[in-house]
């Protein structure tokens, strides 16, 4: 029993590894050490590696088979790892290592590659790190998981094992050896590192560095070069002998917090006992979800996956199984029997859930004001929904109008109904576990007017005129059934975001109880009156607290009356189990803090100040009542003394009477500004009456011109209300463009508002006395309204309303994204006119047959892709003459062979394939000519050679302008490489290009649920970016999901077509762990469903998610899905299971026959349903309620619908792109940068008689000047063309984009005049007209600046200026040496440039500085150029300063001492008494170094770019050598630079600075070169 359990576990082990796409092959990592014996024949082995040959007379001590070209050698063989690897810097670095000094150092190994791996060529598997616990398995096991490209580590000893890769074949075969006469060193050096004939080198390749796992030996890792024999060398270059380290092993520490370090976090946090016990709770709820699911009663098959998922727990990346949705917490989603998207909401858990509250709650919001429901109101008001009478569907011909709004809304009977249907949906949400497609197409009788239609979605009604020429088949206002579209749920979206929002809210009531019934308990053991009743109030209040701000206010007053942390411990641990549980109780004491105000605050306060404080009269909480009368209920008591003689008597010194003074308002500001009443007063008043203002920076000023994408509409803002922000994203712009430095923002209420509201505080606040004691003190409490105002509530007002307003506008912006992704996935594929003429009903996706273009200039060649009637690659044509022209360049006179010959292809390829339709990508203007000269010209050919081959339906093939962006995407994602991993870019672009054509939602779909969710890059809202990555997703799958459930999943061809699979997560109830699960189980059982039942019994699903799926999945005959029984038509149909007894009540009501004959019937039905009139369906549709005890009426009528039209696609209908559209998709992101009235360069092409025809430099758009826009003067034809040849550069201004009307047919059918400009010199200098357009369209937007503009641009000249005069200026400086020079430095480089030699140097001054003077040498002359470099020198004190004389401006003048010379990397090179001495100790072994670099046998002369391409050059010849070179940085004057190439990317270069002792090369010090390059060769790698 127990192997037959380990035989299944291997299975389900592997069942579950195949759906991991890309999980990494294990290695199998054991090898015993070998005897001594052993090791001498590994050491004859690798010394005969050492000496082998690249060919069979290839010569000694050269890699190379041929002579090498000068700059170019060999020193070290390097093996590369297989092809593949995303990085081929990592992939060179896992498949190469040291052959170094074999007779230092023993080696234990063992030889384990299989035939296959020799075979392939790759001679070492990946190394891997072990886990310290083996997997045991038996040998059966280790089979099965073999078969899957498995190999799991087998424990043979308890000692670690080692891999090797092998150099070379068991013959010995490829040697090379040294040359004769060298000693056994040398003779090893050459045969690693050659001689110096050439550039390359055999380097060993860099380890990978992994992170090291709990609990394993990770010697491996820090001492991997001891698995090997090497030649180390240390920081001067010499060779050391590495000795071997003892295996030490890592032990977990995590949960164990140190004395040392809780002595710490103590010192800095205080106490930090509540850190520790969320600490232990973050441990227990990880230990709990990587915990093993224990279910009773597991299925056998359950607990063999789970054992699968332990076994690829231990052994393959974290990272990898959350990719694959192999974690626990994965296996957990699929199990319960909920909807995926519910289950990975973060919802709270409530203890007691009033849906009726709830339902009055959300009523409230949907009506309010708040952008994302703004739209939702206008659905509702509207009252635009589907009703059925008389077996038909009507529709209200047009909105409400304000009166019927107003009607409707007073009416107690619809809003008594509205919120009986959002209580009917929030149960179904939360109680039957519905998902909102779900409800919206199968419980609509229960949603009333939450399922109206948007504007957009309505579809056409019956006019009077149609109902009276249709001879009563008709009924004005009912519903046309064949204009039916996809429709959104605005509504029900709404109700279900609002609900998550209120069980958040009402968690955190919950949570505010229970600590203030705790603050409560301890106030009473304190026996603190105030506390109590305070604390009380507070209580009371939290159940008519609606929204968070007024919890906010509630929680600001009850920091003021929270008891100290001590009692409030006391209280929590006194209280029973019944009343705290113990994860609250531990939340509790966790959350215990010192607040800002209250404890800490009452923990300060003195005597004299509560005596001062009852001077006031007036409490808070007397205050608070005087707000909610709106009279004066309480009056202050005046003291008989002034506040002045009480502050005498109470506080002794003087000095610190007004400080007092202060804390005392301060104080008592505090009080009254935490009273809830006075903040909703101020919150009412500043959100009614607040504006904002924003004015540039001085970078905003130059950055944001009249035409940024961004924040041109928002640069300056004259005191905008804040209610016109509501509903648009302007707050999200303001706020990214202050984060970026570019704007400033004001926010607040205007001063009359402010003084009026201080007014009417003061009036219920102040004393009516007239004595001196009251006036006294009726100053102190103005003083206090004006501190609880100005720095209390309206600061922290407008934070809260700067949030509020961010998320508004982040709402307008996933608005936006959320309509963008839905015009794509509503369009209908694309079918031929003919077919749409016919019946679209019967056409289905395998009838259209697609062809695409993607264009390539040559190098990728332009390629035409088909496919098959399942969306499969079927066949590719490259032509490569097809590279384009660019737009306006007129075509050849003749066409040339090569080209005539592609056309010809391209005539067979489509005469082969028939294609309805060819999609051209629209990618680039350069490519029109392609699409209307060439493309054209070979279906010319078809038509006139081979017309037979003309698709029969239609008798011609379109060609389409496409939108490239999603096929763009897809060829770049994963996906396609996954797929189509053989095939270049080009081909899978043309595929995706083909399939958006059939199947748009597909493709979207694709992209939004794979994991690199590729769709986030598409352009949807300039302000997208300022958006997190789940916002966005968010909002787009609410789009998809939508889309996907009405058009419904085919599963049979989901199961066949990989690329039509990734629809079925977004089906209501699935996700994608369900989906993959539902797919692998279909697979497994054979790849195809007879009925829906069987999906639900092949993959385990449970009745809920059934019941939210089973709709939108579509069981469809096809000709490859064979099944043993018949597919039933109702399958095929958007009818629920659930309603199935209704159409067979209908069969029978429509046929009269038996209920023996059921299934008989309904395929009758289904094939005839015009038998349906005989029915009369208000009649069954009662019946069947009373029946049923549901509401089904208006499913009743979705069931006949679908009996007539199955599945009906109601997608919007596809259609051409407009030239509006085909503009964008050419221009791509250069359209967002093209508005009216932009500066742009452009060049001259054509001058014609009317017009000038130009192109955009930046983005080639063609456009055109028309002659009386080129200049103020009236030029004619003549003038204008001798002004602008052809060619010819200028500025111009867009004047208009798209003009109507404007075109060049004389030029090409395509070549449209897509931007009209104006080169007038009067319109090229009017900057402000288009500031003023902005500024016409925005009232609140002003074009002048303001008085702080000025002001600080005036204040940025004066600076600038300042500091361009004192950098200018250079001072004659009083140094008397011959090599010191009073010159420019300009100069002295112009001087070297002329006459100059290595080594020649000259001291000059720096401008403006006094403490520093500069050296200039000559570096180094190339072949074309001079380089010169300069050595900053920093000056010590001045011999006045350390004489005590102070500072004149000759002792200025002087050279201080001592002088630090600082290197060109900023580092200082030596510190010098006087110039003799650099000269002698820096300059002079400096010069040696440089030469002795330049005179190295690795130096070489050229540009990078150049020397890049010897490298490049060196390794194509040879692939298996590491080529570099030495040579000078033009780039970085002074410095050299090592160049080396280690894999096919780009050669790497690091820069080496020349020192007087030496070269200073990755923060180390080389003595010589030598040195420097023998370091580097063992440490190439080494960060």
């Amino acid at each position: 029993r127990e192997a037959e359990s380990s035989h299944r576990a291997a299975r389900a082990a592997r069942a579950a590894l195949t759906r991991m796409a890309d999980a990494s092959r294990f290695v199998d990592v054991a090898a015993e050490e070998t005897s001594s014996e052993e090791e001498e024949g590994l050491r004859s082995t690798d010394n005969d590696v050492g000496g082998e040959k690249t060919g069979s007379e290839g010569g000694k001590g050269n890699v190379l088979a041929d002579p090498p070209k000068e700059g170019v050698g060999e020193d070290v063989v390097v093996k590369e790892e297989k092809k593949g690897s995303e990085d081929g810097n990592r992939a060179l670095e896992k498949g190469t290592k040291f052959v170094d000094d074999l007779d230092e150092e023993e080696e234990e190994e063992e030889e384990d590659d299989s035939d296959e791996e020799e075979e392939d060529g790759d001679d070492e598997p990946k190394k891997r790190k072990r886990d310290e616990e083996e997997l045991e398995l038996d040998e059966d096991d280790y089979a099965l998981l073999a078969e899957q490209g498995v190999v799991v580590q087998r424990q043979k000893s308890g000692k670690l094992k080692r891999i090797r890769k092998k150099t070379g074949d068991d013959d010995g075969n490829e040697q090379h050896n040294a040359p004769e006469g060298l000693t056994a060193e040398e003779a090893l050096k050459h045969k690693l590192f050659g001689g110096y004939e050439g550039i390359e080198d055999d380097i060993a390749e860099e380890p990978q560095e992994e992170d090291a796992d709990v609990g394993i030996d990770v010697d491996e890792e820090e001492d991997e070069m001891a698995d090997f024999i090497v030649d180390e060398v240390d920081e001067d270059g010499e060779p050391v002998r590495r000795k071997k380290t003892k295996k030490k092993k890592v032990v977990s520490t995590t949960g164990v917090v140190s004395n040392h370090a809780l002595r710490e976090a103590q010192e800095i946090f205080g106490d930090v006992t509540g850190l520790l016990e969320e600490y232990e709770q973050m441990k227990e709820a990880r230990a709990a979800e990587e915990a093993p699911v224990q279910e009773e009663n597991e299925p056998g098959e359950d607990r063999e996956q789970s054992k699968a998922i332990e076994i690829a727990a231990k052994h393959f990346d974290p990272e990898i199984l959350k990719e694959s949705y192999l974690t626990r917490k994965d296996e957990t989603i699929r199990r319960v029997d909920a909807p995926e998207r519910m289950q990975m909401q973060e919802i709270p858990q409530l203890q007691y859930v009033d849906y009726d509250q709830e339902a009055r709650w959300i009523y409230d919001q949907l009506f309010s004001s708040n952008a994302p429901q703004r739209l939702a109101k206008t659905i509702l008001e509207q009252g635009r929904k589907e009703e059925v009478r008389n077996g038909r569907l009507f529709m209200r011909a047009e909105p409400r109008t304000p009166k019927m709004i107003q009607e409707w809304r007073d009416s107690e009977q619809e809003q008594i109904a509205l919120l009986a249907a959002i209580r009917d949906v929030l149960y179904f949400l939360r109680e039957d576990n519905l998902e909102v497609p779900t409800i919206a197409m199968y419980r609509k009788d229960y949603c009333g007017e939450l399922l109206n239609y948007r504007a957009e979605d309505v579809p056409s009604l019956v006019s009077h005129d149609e109902a009276a020429r249709s001879d009563g088949n008709l009924v004005a206002g009912q519903v046309k059934l064949e204009s039916r579209l996809l429709r959104r749920w605005d509504i029900l979206w709404a109700v279900e975001t609002w609900d998550v929002k209120w069980r958040f809210l009402q968690h955190r009531c919950e949570t505010l109880v229970k600590t203030y019934n705790v603050a409560l308990s301890a106030a009473r053991n304190l026996g603190d009156e105030m506390k109590i009743q305070g604390i009380q109030v507070c209580l009371d209040r939290i159940a008519e607290s609606s929204t968070s701000e007024q919890l906010n206010d509630l929680d600001a007053k009850f920091q003021l009356l929270q008891p100290h942390q001590d009692a409030m411990t006391e209280a929590i641990e006194a209280m029973s189990l019944d009343e705290l549980d113990t994860s609250q109780r531990s939340r509790l004491l966790s959350r215990l803090r010192k607040p800002s105000s209250g404890m800490g605050r009452l923990g300060r306060k003195k005597s004299y100040h509560e005596k001062l404080m009852e001077g006031i009269g007036m409490s808070a909480e007397e205050l608070s009542d005087n707000i909610m009368s709106n009279y004066k209920k309480y009056a202050p008591v005046d003291p008989r003394s002034p506040a002045s003689e009480m502050l005498v008597e109470l506080v002794e010194e003087q000095s610190n009477r007004d400080m007092v003074m202060r804390e005392v308002i301060r104080l008592a500001a505090e009080d009254i500004a935490a009273e809830p009443e006075l903040r909703k007063l101020v919150r009412d008043m500043y959100r009614s009456s607040a504006s904002i203002s924003t004015i540039p920076t001085i970078d905003g000023a130059r950055v944001v011109d009249p035409f940024h994408p961004k924040f041109a509409h928002i640069k300056r803002l004259r005191s905008k209300p804040l209610a016109l922000f509501y509903g648009t994203s302007d707050f999200l712009a303001i706020n990214a463009a202050e984060e970026d430095g570019l704007i400033k923002l004001s926010m607040g209420m205007p001063e009359a508002q402010k003084s009026q509201l201080s007014s009417q505080l003061q009036d219920l606040f102040l004393s009516e006395g007239v004595n001196a004691a009251a006036q006294s003190w009726n100053d102190v409490r103005r003083g206090i309204i004006y501190v609880a105002l100005n720095e209390i509530i309206l600061p922290f007002l407008e934070q809260e309303l700067r949030v509020h307003l961010l998320s508004e506008a982040r709402e307008c912006v996933k608005h936006s994204c959320r309509e963008s992704i839905w015009e794509r996935v509503s369009s209908a594929p694309y079918r031929p006119k003919a077919v749409n003429a016919s019946d679209p009903d019967e056409e289905t996706i395998s009838e259209v047959r697609v062809m695409s273009c993607v264009c390539g200039p040559g190098q990728p060649p332009t390629t035409f892709v088909m496919l098959d009637a399942a969306g499969q690659l079927v066949d590719i044509l490259m032509c490569g003459t097809f590279v384009g022209r660019p737009p306006l360049k007129r075509p050849e006179p003749s066409t040339p062979t090569k080209v005539r010959d592609d056309i010809e292809r391209l005539a067979k390829f489509i005469a082969k394939h028939s294609p309805h339709i060819l999609a051209f990508s629209a990618s680039s203007f350069n490519y029109a000519s392609i699409k209307d000269e060439l493309i054209q010209e070979a279906i010319n050919q078809v038509v006139d050679d081979m017309p037979g081959s003309l698709p029969v339906e239609t008798g011609m093939i379109e060609v389409v302008w496409c939108e490239p962006s999603v096929a763009k995407l897809w060829a770049l994602s994963a996906l396609s490489t996954r797929e189509l991993r053989e095939q270049p870019q080009n081909v899978r672009e043309g595929v995706a290009l083909a399939r958006y054509m059939k199947d748009p939602a597909a493709v979207v779909a694709a992209l939004a649920g794979s994991h690199g969710k590729e769709v986030l890059s598409l352009s949807q809202h300039p302000l997208q970016d300022y958006l997190s990555k789940e916002e966005r997703m968010g909002a787009m799958s609410e789009s998809i999901i939508t889309a996907v459930n009405q058009i419904g999943v085919d599963v049979n061809l989901a199961v066949l077509n990989e690329w039509l699979s990734w629809s079925l997560q977004f089906v209501s109830g699935l996700g994608p762990r369900k989906a993959k699960a539902t797919l692998n189980a279909i697979i497994k059982s054979g790849g195809a469903v007879q009925a829906r039942r069987e999906i639900m019994d092949l993959s385990n699903m449970g009745k809920v998610v059934f019941s939210n799926c089973a709709g939108s999945l579509r069981i469809v005959e096809h000709a490859n899905v064979i099944g043993e029984n018949d597919f039933e038509p109702i399958d095929g149909t958007r009818i629920h299971p659930e309603d199935y007894e209704l159409v067979r009540e209908l069969a029978k009501s429509a046929l009269g026959q038996g209920i023996l004959e059921e299934e008989l019937m309904i395929d009758k039905l289904f094939n005839d349903p015009a038998v349906l009139h005989k029915v009369d369906a208000d009649i069954l549709a009662a019946e069947m309620e009373n029946q049923m005890q549901v509401k089904k009426h208006a499913n009743f009528m979705d069931v006949i619908l679908e009996i007539q039209h199955p599945y009906r696609d109601m997608r919007r209908q596809w259609q051409k792109p407009t030239t509006a559209q085909i503009f964008n998709y050419l221009a791509g992101e250069s359209a967002s940068f093209l508005r009216r009235g932009r500066l742009v360069q452009a060049t001259v092409k054509f001058v014609y008689r009317d017009f000038v025809v130009v192109i955009l430099d930046e983005s080639g758009i063609p456009g055109f000047i028309d002659h009386f826009d080129v200049s103020d003067q009236n030029l004619g034809y003549n003038e204008v063309r001798d002004l602008l040849q052809p060619g010819a550069s200028l500025t111009a201004r867009i004047v208009d984009i798209l003009p109507q009307g404007k075109s060049l047919d004389d030029i090409g059918p395509s070549r449209l005049a897509f931007v009209q400009l104006c080169t007038r010199g009067s319109v090229l200098q009017n900057n402000a007209a288009y500031e003023q357009e902005l500024e016409a369209r925005d009232l609140f937007y002003s074009s002048a600046k303001t008085e702080q503009e000025v002001a600080a641009e005036r204040a940025q000249r004066q600076r600038a200026a300042e500091i361009a005069k004192q950098k200018d200026k250079t001072f004659s400086r009083l140094v008397n040496h011959n090599m010191f020079q009073n010159r420019d430095v300009k100069e002295v480089d112009l001087e070297f440039q002329g006459h100059g030699s290595q080594g020649d140097f000259l001291f000059t001054p720096v401008s403006g500085k006094f403490d520093r003077i500069l050296l200039t040498l000559f570096f180094h002359r190339g072949m074309e150029s001079v380089v010169v470099s300069h050595y900053l020198i920093r000056e010590g004190e001045k011999e006045s300063v350390r004489t005590g004389k102070g500072q004149s401006m000759a002792s200025k003048l002087q050279l201080g001492k001592p002088l630090t010379v600082i290197g060109i990397d900023g580092t200082p090179i030596g510190t010098y008494e006087d110039l003799d001495e650099i000269c002698g100790r820096c300059i002079d072994p400096l010069v040696r170094n440089m030469l002795a670099i330049t005179g190295h046998p690795k130096f070489r002369e050229g540009y990078e770019e150049g020397l890049e391409k010897v490298v490049k050059s060196a390794r194509e010849a040879k692939p298996n050598v590491v080529p570099y070179l030495l040579a000078v940085s033009y780039r970085h004057p002074g410095a050299y630079y090592l160049c080396y190439l280690v894999s096919r990317n780009r050669p790497r270069r690091e820069y080496i600075f020349p020192l007087p002792d030496g070269y200073k090369f990755r923060d180390r010090i080389f003595n010589n070169v030598d040195h420097m390059l023998n370091w580097w060769k063992s440490n190439c790698f080494k960060k």
